[in-house]
């Protein structure tokens, strides 16, 4: 049969043959109930970053094979996830600014393609948090409105945005970027800062 350790601890009684997905299926709902979670596999000592894709999960294991499994606690992702978050804000507030000074000037509408990048990086934004969001939930944090709220704030000046770059109103548009997204960013910042708080509090502490 197939060799399977988790974490180093070998796992008994593993059946061949047995796709790589059955066998993920069988052991994650069970790492679930501690909160854990499988973040790297390897076959036969090869890493596989890519296990979660069709092509790994459907390979079919033999009794020659060995899997190694390692796990990574839910509330330690959403913390990482939060912490990029964390950092990433302040670098947004200072992009926002620059884009605002830039659109200031005689030549605005040649700055106009730094508002896309400012929307992708804010779409990365949100896209962490999400991440987070549902990890945190995972190890059984309630909801803490990371998104709602906040996003609709960042939301309102886009919207914003996009109608001052229709009328080539660069002023309102620097405006918007340099008080209102601003001010958005540093009120999610904030709310993050407390979540983070509270996801440490779930993270195990390890043993000696």
């Amino acid at each position: 049969m197939p060799t399977l350790r988790v974490d180093s601890a070998l796992i008994p009684a593993v059946n061949a043959p047995i796709t790589i997905d059955a066998l993920l299926s069988a052991v994650e709902p069970v790492l679930g109930q501690g909160g854990r979670i499988v973040t790297a596999l390897r076959i036969n000592g090869v890493d596989e970053p890519a296990f979660r894709e069709p092509d790994i999960l459907t390979r079919s294991l033999v009794d020659v094979d060995e899997i190694d499994l390692e796990t990574t606690p839910v509330a330690v992702l959403a913390s990482c996830a939060l912490e990029d978050a964390l950092r990433y804000l302040p670098a947004l507030g200072d992009e926002a600014r620059d884009v605002a000074s830039q659109l200031r000037r005689p030549d605005a509408a040649q700055h106009q393609p730094a508002l896309a990048g400012l929307a992708d990086n804010l779409a990365l934004l949100a896209a962490l948090v999400h991440t987070a969001d549902m990890w945190a939930r995972h190890a059984g944090l309630a909801g803490g409105d990371w998104l709602g709220d906040d996003v609709a704030a960042v939301e309102r000046v886009a919207e914003v945005l996009e109608t001052s770059a229709r009328a080539g109103d660069w002023v309102s548009a620097a405006d918007a970027l340099e008080y209102d997204l601003t001010a958005a960013l540093e009120a999610w910042q904030v709310r993050l800062a407390e979540g983070q708080v509270q996801v440490r509090a779930l993270v195990p502490v390890p043993s000696a």
